[in-house]
């Protein structure tokens, strides 16, 4: 990204940044105009993603997790004050008919679908969570805190935030744009995107369907396979997603760590004995 481009981006960064500010500060404090103000602030920096220093990149999702977290701190307050009204809503739903394979009858009981202008998962652990198209078409889906957890997203969102999972699985169609992990341990993702970050992660194994070269740094142990998922709907919600499904660059990976034009130690080619198939 050329300076002046990123001058351009670090101000209207910082412009984003303060509505959401403004809209949890004063007398008037509105949690649903943060959550908004929020959303669009998430989908800039991932429609500028591709071009931005990694530096750059990293600070603006700190930026995100932080107001992110404040937004929820501010609502937290307002529930014990007695005073507080669902604009923003998160509920429980029904458990599903059909669980994904390695769903118990006992774990159906912990599945769960969130709603919310910037839907967030957070602080969960042994749960079958499920995220249906309603709740996640065109929405920055947000995972965060999760551990030994199973996430389904139906639906084509449009972008995807993944930070501290330990022992999970994320199983979706295609994202419109963006997929970034961080601080991930021992997890399986299995998505189609348009682009992919991953930073600080270890142990894990990915499925994809991307348009363009994975970008990783400060990897450990990161291993790749092409998407192979089936489910009924998929020619279509890749179509949609303007992902080809004859180009894929699941194997293409840059390392941010390593210049050397030998093989990166940092990922490797998940051994097709290994792979799994998910029918979900």
């Amino acid at each position: 990204m050329a300076q002046q481009q990123l001058a351009a981006f670090l101000s209207e960064l910082n412009l984003s940044e303060q509505r959401v500010n403004d809209a949890l500060t004063g007398e008037n404090v509105n949690t649903s105009v943060a959550s908004e103000a929020l959303q669009n602030l998430t989908r800039f920096v991932s429609e500028n993603a591709p071009s931005l220093p990694a530096y750059e990149l990293r600070r603006a999702h700190s930026e995100i997790t932080k107001l992110k977290t404040r937004i929820l701190d501010v609502e937290e307050k307002i529930r014990r004050q007695g005073k507080f009204k669902f604009t923003r809503t998160s509920k429980e739903k029904p458990t599903v008919d059909n669980p994904p394979p390695g769903c118990t009858e006992e774990k159906a009981k912990n599945v769960r679908v969130t709603e919310s202008l910037l839907p967030t998962l957070s602080g969960m652990k042994g749960e079958t969570i499920i995220i249906d198209s309603q709740e996640s078409s065109n929405k920055d889906i947000w995972l965060d805190n999760l551990e030994k957890s199973t996430v389904v997203i139906k639906g084509i969102p449009s972008a995807l935030h993944v930070t501290h999972l330990n022992d999970c699985k994320v199983i979706g169609g295609p994202v419109q744009t963006s997929v970034f992990l961080e601080d991930c341990f021992r997890s399986t993702f299995v998505i189609g995107c348009q682009q992919m970050r991953i930073h600080k992660t270890q142990e894990c194994d990915f499925y994809l369907y991307i348009g363009s070269r994975i970008i990783i740094e400060d990897c450990r142990a990161c291993r790749f396979a092409p998407y192979d998922r089936e489910y009924l709907g998929k020619a279509e919600e890749f179509n949609q997603a303007k992902l080809e499904l004859s180009v894929n660059h699941w194997n293409s990976v840059d390392d941010f760590n390593w210049l050397s034009t030998e093989q990166s130690p940092n990922w490797s080619i998940l051994p097709e004995n290994e792979r799994i198939q998910l029918q979900v």
